[in-house]
């Protein structure tokens, strides 16, 4: 006799997961391109020098994407990608600092590492990190709620295929 059971929760889980890792690879891409645009083109923060390096966006959006990768896997690591989630929205809070942190500083070794002429921006790093930040508990907030109205608004029935036709099988129906 075969019992398997095919249960909502778990696609609904994987789904839920897949979206979360959608969603913070825009907002952390996002975070850092806001970051660019705050420090080269806002006219918040004077530069230096009287023109914007060459190959500006090629170089920070490259730079960029291989942050974001760097972040997911961070995250990944951090168990920020586990369903269900459980407990309140601000328990995920410090592993996301926490999380950002540590993928501002990989991030920032790693840019510095790779030796670019002309060499990455400290200052557009460290507002990467409050702008990666900013963005990704905005979404995750977002995400928390609408898992929590799907959670509540889920049916509540678990569907079981029994295969089998003996006594076993015949009792399993009875007890579901």
């Amino acid at each position: 006799i075969r019992l398997l059971s095919v249960r909502p929760r778990d696609t609904a889980d994987v789904l839920t997961s897949a979206l979360a890792v959608i969603a913070d690879a825009v907002a952390i891409f996002a975070g850092f391109i806001a970051a660019i645009w705050l420090r080269f083109f806002s006219g918040l923060i004077p530069l230096f020098h009287d023109r914007l390096p060459p190959r500006l966006w090629f170089m920070y959006g490259w730079g960029a994407a291989i942050a974001t990768l760097l972040f997911l896997f961070i995250y990944g690591a951090l168990g920020l990608y586990v369903r269900p989630q459980v407990g309140a929205f601000a328990n995920r809070v410090p592993r996301l600092i926490r999380g950002t942190g540590l993928g501002i500083l990989l991030s920032t070794v790693l840019a510095f590492a790779v030796g670019s002429e002309p060499p990455f921006s400290r200052l557009t790093i460290a507002l990467a990190f409050f702008t990666v930040l900013v963005l990704v508990l905005a979404e995750r907030a977002l995400l928390y709620r609408a898992e929590i109205l799907l959670a509540r608004h889920s049916r509540r029935l678990n569907r079981v295929l029994i295969l089998g036709t003996d006594e076993v099988a015949a009792h399993l129906r009875r007890g579901l």
